[in-house]
């Protein structure tokens, strides 16, 4: 009877650890060093005693993809929830770096590892190493390929099928040079897509008949290809373009040939995707940087850059379409890329690098709970939901537009924009022809696509006497557009023109810019005896995420000065409590704006929903629920988007 007592009293410890634990946490951290510059490219393995492997790239001397580099270990005896420190485990010779750790569990019981050895710039090379004592010791590398060349294999990407044969996806690079300069200079980054493939768990190799290139002008082709089998046995495979979406292929024959490329659903700038099938499952879970729009993303100059947010989705029709995205992570000035996934238990393991500019080349190992990855909508989300799509359906005003843009948060961006691309031919019939832009250039994912859309509104802005001048120009700034040409002429007149309202959107447009004084002729409105001066100040400072010093003094001191009758009450708060712009004064502040969350305005509503949004939790949504019965459609609106942020983040 003790015994019995003592083994439920664990079991119920236990339990309330369990539910304790985050459902989405990061595990650990590897910073960059000055003996290690960069750690990266790693992938997992579980041993039969339940201890987990993470082998990954660990740099010196530099970190560019030339840089010396050598395979590390770290293992985990708790399912991923804490680690031991890194030790080396193969030194490369001379003159060679390697880097790019693939791990494979084979049917034999063995552990395939699979590496990148690079000798310079013109010869890079898949290697294989076989461990029969479970990472024990392991056997000499050899090369999976004859021929010399610069062929990439990406970090976690080979796999054995169900019927044993072993296949990896590499992208192939050709030389333009007879002399190895040792920049990287010497490829040509147009990438062709290549499979081979083992029947004798890695002893020989065969190519497959079909490779491809990407069929449109390119400067990436076909890059760091992964693959995956589905349930049915057939294979789903993808690359990184510069096209804004991955490519894929497939093939019904055991990977022997494969179809033509074609774009698909994942949108993203050329940073890699990583796709697994969940266990026990049809189902596919994708991590990639998503710039479809559902989350917040910036483009960047560079292809190779912008990856930022990552993003997990799901798909149960092959990789067709995706679903139910996560936030992982979101700096707007990081990168994030080359993640491992891993299956242990009810949860899921993925590392990754973090190139954001605090952290510059570190990595990360993240332990999410599959229950949360995976749950479907609840019934308040499905509520939220539903009530967007009767809005957007049924409005014909700007409202339609916030609708529109809360749909894109809540996972359905590229469906939004099917629908907004129909509207693009009549757009300029309707009232607001503005958003149709604005949806379309927040969900573009190309910068010509994009640019496109801005050329539109800029049209609108231009025109003689247009009523949505201050639509046209409020979404300029919205997008972060810096203006120039004829455009910033006119920016430039409308600051002291007969309409202040527009000249404080003007001010916002140079802010962009940097122009001198424009910031502080901006929170110099923040005191004028006009309040709708003094919100339209407060509304633009909170959108261009200053960081000034004395732009945050000023609006903490006007928020508090702001009397609750007005107009600009919610709009000055809102931006403070949003920018933070006095630490002491937030949760006083946060107080005040559920308070006008329960009795506001509906245009007070709307704003405060966006103000809070940034720092709403589960915790917080029973300020919202009631709100999506409330008769004001932009209230509810502002209901529905917060419900559906938080549910994608926590």
């Amino acid at each position: 009877m003790i015994k019995t007592l003592l083994v439920l009293g664990l079991a119920l410890v236990a339990g309330r650890l369990a539910a304790a634990e985050p459902v989405n946490a990061v595990a650990n951290v590897l910073p960059n060093t000055p003996q290690h510059p960069r750690n990266s490219e790693g992938a997992f393995v579980t041993l039969t005693s339940g201890r987990i492997l993470f082998l990954y790239s660990q740099f010196s001397g530099g970190s560019s993809d030339f840089s010396p580099c050598r395979i590390a270990q770290m293992s985990s005896d708790d399912q991923g929830r804490t680690w031991t420190e890194p030790r080396a485990l193969f030194t490369p010779e001379p003159n060679t770096m390697e880097m790019s750790v693939s791990l494979l569990r084979l049917a034999s019981g063995k552990i395939a590892l699979f590496t990148l050895i690079k000798r310079g710039t013109l010869d890079c090379r898949p290697y294989l190493r076989i461990s029969s004592d479970e990472g024990v010791t392991w056997s000499a590398s050899r090369s999976i390929l004859k021929a010399p060349g610069y062929f990439v294999l990406n970090n976690d990407r080979a796999i054995q099928t169900s019927r044993g044969r072993l296949i990896v996806p590499v992208a192939f690079h050709r030389t333009t040079r007879e002399v190895d300069d040792g920049t990287g200079h010497s490829i040509d980054h147009r990438g062709l897509a290549l499979w081979y493939y083992s029947d004798d768990e890695g002893a020989t190799w065969t190519e497959a008949k079909t490779w491809w290139t990407l069929p449109v002008a390119s400067t990436t082709g076909l890059q760091e290809p992964g693959v995956v089998e589905l349930a049915d046995g057939s294979l789903f495979g993808w690359a990184r373009t510069d096209q804004g979406r991955q490519y894929g292929f497939r093939s019904v024959d055991g990977g022997d040939t494969w179809s033509a490329p074609q774009p698909t659903t994942l949108r993203s700038p050329a940073s890699p995707a990583s796709i697994k099938r969940l266990p026990d499952s049809a189902d596919l879970l994708a991590v990639f940087n998503d710039h479809s729009g559902q989350f917040p993303f910036t483009v960047s100059a560079s292809i190779y850059r912008s990856r930022t947010p990552l993003v997990a989705a799901l798909s149960s029709d092959g990789g067709s379409t995706w679903r139910t995205a996560k936030l992982l992570e979101s700096g707007p000035r990081s990168d994030y890329c080359y993640i491992a996934i891993h299956f242990v238990g009810e949860a899921v393991l993925f590392a990754y690098m973090d190139m954001s500019d605090g952290a510059k080349n570190s990595h990360i190992i993240r332990r999410v709970n599959t229950t949360w990855l995976t749950a479907p909508d609840d019934a308040t989300t499905t509520k939220a939901r539903a009530i967007l799509h009767d809005i957007f359906d049924r409005d014909e005003t700007w409202i339609k537009i916030h609708a529109a843009e809360a749909l894109l948060a809540g996972g359905e961006a590229i469906a939004m924009r099917e629908r907004f691309l129909q509207l693009a031919s009549k757009a300029d019939s309707l009232l607001y022809r503005v958003g149709v832009w604005r949806v379309l250039a927040n969900t573009s994912p190309t910068q010509a696509e994009r640019d496109e859309c801005v050329a539109q509104i800029e049209k609108i802005f231009l025109s003689p006497s247009p009523s949505d001048l201050p639509q046209a120009l409020e979404t300029l700034c919205k997008l972060r557009v810096r203006v120039d040409g004829p455009v910033l002429d006119l920016v430039r007149r409308s600051v002291d023109g007969p309409s202040e309202s527009i000249g404080a959107l003007a001010l916002w447009s140079l802010c962009l810019r940097d122009e001198p004084t424009a910031l502080e002729r901006l929170c110099s409105l923040l005191r004028s005896p006009n309040a709708s001066l003094r919100l339209s100040a407060a509304y633009a400072l909170r959108w261009l995420r200053t960081g000034d010093t004395t732009a945050l003094r000023m609006l903490a001191q006007a928020a508090d000065a702001e009397a609750p009758s007005t107009e600009a009450y919610a709009y000055l708060l809102s931006a403070a409590f949003a920018l933070d712009a006095n630490p002491a004064r937030r949760p006083a502040w946060r107080t005040a704006l559920e308070q006008v969350l329960a009795k506001g305005s509906m245009d007070a509503r709307f704003e405060v929903c966006n103000g809070l949004l940034q720092q709403s939790t589960a915790a917080s949504l029973r300020h919202y629920v009631p709100l999506l019965d409330d008769p004001g459609a932009d209230t509810r609106v502002g209901a529905a988007l917060t419900i559906l942020y938080v549910r994608a983040r926590e």
